[in-house]
């Protein structure tokens, strides 16, 4: 009897996972495309100084349950350390203040009151995957902190805090990112452990797509780079030069791709991406942050008016050690540009004007490697994923990716095993 053909759209943790896992119960052919020439979406390791440095996702939660789990059954589990940490500061105005978390002046009644008027719906929230999308009645971050603080209370410092967090990490800006998905997130940091507990790859997070791909292979699978599918007709998929028929499809790649016109053609893709240069610079020494090169990451409030800014530095030598001492790593936001207009020249002279703009003292700079994040950090809208999750598991479609939760490793993670666990049940794929 031949074996189903099932193919996979996107080659992101979502897209790997859900090949792993159907490969791993047996019964199907599995086939897998990505556009880029490399897989492992943005999860990005480069090699700096002989060491692999991440340039993308690499903090690993203890309530990551499904990443750890998968981390586990990998065999990879013991090359996870606890990250080491430094002071973390945070810039929340333009005094040139630093604060370490404990120092900043949030008022004790007010948390006292966004957490007694948020507990309830909080306690709701433990799916990162498939959060519910009506319980905080579509609002953004930033409306629901100004609703449940009042206009008496200090929203407008929590909402400087939260966004100075949240676009350091590259999540999209509050007044648009939904309450709804990043939820989830505040709720396991509050009850099961915040970055203090978390763990990293010292080699990379590299680490873990390369044992994906690697075990992907060597169960049978099939991997497609540099495949761009710029089509689709039933359970077929068109690429420029070749048609892929399958028994079903699970849809992995980001949600703007041209293919959700095709697949949800009377839904709009509420949904959009940050857009970031990540880059790796060389100092003389590592520049002095809140009175001491002792630092471990650094956070700059966002400022809306800047068509690039760098939102958060992290000190490479905190996390790495000793020898990338020096070696610091940016994210710089990039507001309102087009992602063709950005290139290596202009990121050049954007990471030097950000980096005297910050550490005006810095000499000897030399940008060691960069990457351009394109489509970061998916920040969704609940219509829309509403309408995925009405799709899945129809017409032979299935979805996986960050979008449609708390975007994660986790997220990611889980939605591709979802989906692959659904397309077995719904086709009976015996082992």
């Amino acid at each position: 009897m031949k074996k189903p053909q099932i193919n996979i759209v996107g080659g992101g943790l979502a897209g790997l996972s859900a090949a792993y896992t159907l490969l791993k119960h047996g019964g199907s052919d599995v086939t897998l495309f990505e556009a880029r020439s490399m897989v492992g979406g943005r999860v990005q390791s480069r090699m700096v100084h002989e060491r692999n440095i991440d340039f993308g996702g690499f903090l690993i939660y203890p309530w990551y349950t499904q990443c750890n789990a998968l981390i586990h059954k990998l065999g990879i589990d013991t090359a996870l350390v606890k990250t080491p940490l430094s002071d973390i500061y945070y810039f929340l105005d333009d005094s040139g203040v630093a604060l370490t978390e404990n120092d900043v002046p949030l008022s004790v009644a007010d948390g006292l009151m966004l957490w007694s008027k948020s507990f309830l719906k909080i306690l709701q929230t433990s799916s990162l995957a498939e959060p519910d999308l009506l319980l905080f009645g579509g609002t953004t971050i930033s409306e629901y902190l100004q609703l449940t603080l009042g206009t008496e209370g200090h929203a407008g410092l929590y909402e400087t805090f939260f966004d100075t967090v949240g676009q350091g990490y590259c999540y999209g800006p509050i007044d648009q990112a939904k309450t709804a998905f990043m939820a989830p997130i505040v709720r396991q940091m509050k009850f099961y452990g915040d970055i203090r507990s978390t763990s990293f790859f010292p080699q990379g997070s590299q680490t873990l797509v390369d044992h994906l791909v690697r075990e992907i292979t060597a169960l049978g699978g099939t991997i497609h780079t540099n495949t761009p599918i710029t089509g689709i007709d039933g359970t077929v998929l068109q690429s420029k030069t070749q048609r892929f028929e399958s028994d079903a499809i699970i849809f992995a790649q980001t949600a703007s791709s041209d293919l959700y016109g095709s697949i949800l053609p009377n839904v709009p893709t509420e949904c959009w991406y940050t857009h970031f240069v990540t880059v790796a610079v060389e100092l003389a020494a590592t520049p002095v942050v809140g009175n001491t090169k002792n630092w471990g990451a650094a956070f700059y409030a966002p400022k809306p008016e800047m068509s690039a800014q760098a939102v958060s530095v992290m000190n490479s030598s905190s996390l790495y050690g000793a020898e990338l001492d020096g070696c610091i790593v940016m994210n710089i936001v990039l507001r309102n540009q087009k992602a063709s207009t950005i290139t290596p020249k202009k990121i050049s002279d954007l990471v030097r004007s950000e980096l005297y703009r910050l550490f005006p003292n810095i000499h000897n700079e030399r940008i060691v490697d960069s990457v351009h994040w394109t489509e970061t950090m998916p920040v969704s809208q609940e219509t829309f994923v509403q309408a995925v999750r009405d799709a899945h598991g129809k017409n032979g479609y299935y979805f996986a990716g960050d979008f449609l939760g708390a975007p994660s490793m986790e997220t990611a993670i889980t939605t591709g095993q979802t989906a692959a666990t659904d397309l077995i049940s719904a086709l009976r794929i015996s082992a």
